[in-house]
């Protein structure tokens, strides 16, 4: 088995370069991106946030500098969970690097969004179900993971039918039992209980009632990839190829984590896996579940990329390092 390069190693594995040089690419497409297209948010939501919300980021720039702000502050709370949870074995900041690259490598992502909302949110869901792993208390942390499903769900409703998902991964996660599956309802109602009495009492149950039955026969029908180009059956096509690699060498190498780190893994494993058919069949909102699959993409590509220990591993990075580059100058063959 050949090792893999010290350069690899020293620059990317458990490096700040990859980091900078990041930094500095998202920043250039970023500029590219508001020079070349017209990032007026074209995503219609039915949350009932996202509306009031979506007025304050009408100006683009307002809303590419909005979103590069938080998108830095994603990137620290990534590290952080990574750094918090032990969850690779070895410093890395991978995790940054990627959350930054990956949310600037389409005009559609560089914007605030229903989707990127729900990025936001989803990564403190995940951060909440890592500190959940065999707690004590589990009506708890069931508990902030269903508020924050529930309050993200104002701007982007479909993030509600998450919630099986959020339950498995609970019950993966040592976390779960009838008590904490009512806490779960309580959480929600919660929620939805204060903006259920404001549409009453304005007389517009028809408002509180709109992300719900706007959801017609015609959209579950009509699944998402009948409607892909060859440049998206391509970007399908490696995305599964490299979750496929991912989740084997997980598999394979499980023995060489622990029994908690194995537990995030198949967490992780378990809703990429189902984002990505919600992104493919469930044609409401696609964008959240493409951020939703990006976003915990992330942790699993870094948790591969930093731990590293075979030389094909490294051609492979290198590889899919040119496919990203290609997937961001994409948007400019519709021009």
């Amino acid at each position: 088995m050949a090792a893999i390069p010290k350069s690899y190693k020293k620059y990317i594995a458990e490096g700040k370069a990859i980091l900078f040089y990041s930094i500095a690419f998202a920043i250039l497409m970023r500029v590219i991106y508001y020079l070349n297209f017209d990032l007026s948010v074209e995503v219609v939501s039915n949350g009932y946030l996202w509306k009031p919300l979506s007025l304050l980021f009408s100006n683009p720039l307002v809303s590419l500098l909005a979103n590069s702000v938080f998108t830095a502050g994603l990137a620290l709370l990534a590290e952080n969970i990574n750094t918090q949870h032990v969850f690779i074995r070895r410093r890395t900041w991978l995790p940054s690097a990627f959350l930054i690259l990956l949310f600037s490598c389409h005009p559609s992502f560089v914007v605030i969004s229903p989707g990127f909302i729900s990025s936001i949110f989803f990564l403190f869901i995940i951060f909440i179900l890592f500190a959940s792993y065999n707690s004590e208390i589990k009506q708890i942390p069931t508990f902030k993971v269903s508020f924050m499903i529930a309050l993200g769900s104002l701007f982007s409703p479909v993030l509600l039918a998450y919630m099986p998902i959020i339950w498995i991964s609970l019950g993966i996660m040592r976390c779960f039992n009838f008590k904490s599956f009512l806490v779960s309802l309580l959480a929600i109602f919660i929620i939805y209980f204060p903006a259920f009495s404001f549409y009453l009492f304005s007389s517009n149950l028809e408002g509180f009632l709109a992300p719900f039955v706007s959801i017609g026969l015609s959209d579950l029908s009509n699944f998402t990839f009948l409607g892909f180009n060859i440049g998206h059956w391509i970007i399908l096509g490696f995305s599964v190829i490299l979750l496929s690699i991912i989740l084997s060498d997980d598999y394979i190498n499980r023995h060489k984590d622990k029994i908690k780190i194995r537990a995030y893994l198949s967490m992780l494993g378990l809703i990429v896996i189902f984002s990505m058919l919600f992104y493919l069949f469930f044609n409401v909102d696609i964008q959240t579940d493409l951020f939703i699959a990006i976003t915990t993409g992330i942790a699993l590509l870094s948790h591969f990329f930093a731990l590293a220990e075979r030389k094909v591993t490294v051609i492979f990075f290198y590889f899919s390092i040119i496919f990203y580059l290609a997937i961001c100058f994409l948007p400019f063959l519709s021009l």
